[in-house]
């Protein structure tokens, strides 16, 4: 899968600043336009609490001229430091919610891959937390999203481990996004499954034969881990143990992933661990 239109969104901090670097280096050497997006709204609109409309609109034009302000600074600093490396930026400033204007840029501009980092605050409010991310993976039902926890660091992706139930058979474009990333960074691939091979029953069997051999060509390692503790736990735990760099989910419907989703469960895994997640849109309807 070609990567031709890239979302970050952005609040200008440090988690913020560190999603994008980590992004420059994982697409280096893929000509492609990234988009800056940075939304904000007006304190009273989230405190609920009526102002004048003097104050608000001070507020709101305050909160614009920093956000323009911040997004001609980040891509000045880029352009200087990317120079030659076949990237193209782009920057909107909306007053919307930040969930809200990703799914407008994903239909306007076609985006094939949304990169967030996993927290954050701007120097005006808090407008790119962790609940964002969340809420930003159940937008994104068509696109991509990787997660780029705050100490995360590129240095290559030797080995990548990807999470599956076996409850589903996986589409032709899911399989797509995951060879076309396995084969860029010639990574080993893990196929981890939580549970055992004597209590699957006949259909996951079948799915699990059906997914190695559509997957044979990259020669994957099946890993099982035992459920003897929680899914968040077992999760983390294979991260620091594997050695892998990237983690690969799918978003299925009452799949693993969406019982991470349930909160407090998805900060753990999401924004605790220093292995990016890369999270596949699911099957279309």
């Amino acid at each position: 899968m070609e990567i031709h239109e890239l979302l970050i969104p952005t609040d200008f901090s440090d988690t913020a600043r560190n999603a994008t670097d980590y992004a420059l280096a994982f697409f280096a050497g893929t000509p492609c336009t990234i988009h800056f997006l940075n939304t904000y709204t007006p304190d009273f609109v989230n405190s609920r609490v009526m102002a004048v409309t003097y104050n608000a609109n001070y507020g709101e034009d305050r909160m614009e001229r920093s956000s323009r302000e911040g997004l001609e600074q980040l891509v000045d600093t880029l352009s200087r430091q990317s120079h030659g490396q076949g990237f193209q930026y782009t920057t909107t400033s909306s007053f919307n919610l930040l969930t809200e204007e990703i799914r407008q840029q994903v239909s306007l501009r076609g985006i094939d891959m949304i990169v967030s980092g996993t927290s954050g605050a701007s120097g005006l409010k808090e407008v790119f937390l962790g609940s964002n991310t969340v809420r930003m993976l159940r937008v994104a039902n068509q696109t991509p999203v990787l997660v780029v926890p705050r100490e995360a660091r590129f240095r290559g992706i030797p080995k990548i481990g990807f999470v599956t139930d076996f409850n589903r058979p996986y589409t032709v474009r899911q399989l797509e996004w995951l060879h076309a990333t396995v084969t860029r960074f010639e990574a080993g691939l893990e196929v981890m499954h939580i549970g055992r091979p004597d209590t699957q029953t006949e259909l996951q069997s079948f799915h699990r034969k059906q997914l190695l051999l559509e997957l044979d060509a990259l020669d994957p390692h099946l890993c099982w881990l035992p459920p003897e503790a929680g899914k968040a736990q077992l999760i983390e735990r294979y991260i620091r143990d594997s050695g892998i760099k990237l983690l690969v989910m799918v978003r299925n419907e009452r799949s693993t992933l969406e019982e991470l989703l349930r909160e407090p469960v998805v900060k753990r895994v999401a924004f605790h661990t220093p292995v990016p997640m890369l999270v596949l849109p699911p099957a279309s309807l």
